[in-house]
């Protein structure tokens, strides 16, 4: 049985590992370890449920990031929904994570 993976593309990568300054500096969070705990969170959530979730087809805006690219959402609050890129390797359970953002930014290219 092959062991599901998830694998970052470098600019998904760095996203993540930016978007605590990010959310910490626009006074999302009054704290920046609330900020890290957000994002820590968001990563744990999509990284333990991706194989479980409703996948859809990327609409072609966003076909710069990828080939049969997905993305699955994640609703954070009231707010604000999270949404990953991916493309899926079946053949070896890969997920690999092409591009990260939310409905504030790309909301309305999405369902």
């Amino acid at each position: 049985m092959i062991e599901m993976k998830i694998l970052y593309a470098p600019n998904a990568k760095f996203y993540l590992s930016e978007l605590t300054e990010i959310l910490y500096y626009k006074n999302y969070f009054g704290f920046r370890q609330s900020a890290k705990d957000y994002v820590d969170s968001l990563t744990v959530e999509m990284e333990s449920t991706i194989h479980i979730k409703q996948k859809h087809k990327s609409p072609s805006d966003f076909s710069r990031y990828g080939k049969d690219l997905w993305y699955v959402s994640y609703p954070k609050n009231k707010r604000t929904t999270w949404y990953f890129f991916f493309t899926y390797h079946p053949e070896d359970d890969i997920y690999f994570i092409r591009y990260i953002t939310n409905n504030h930014v790309a909301g309305h290219l999405l369902e």
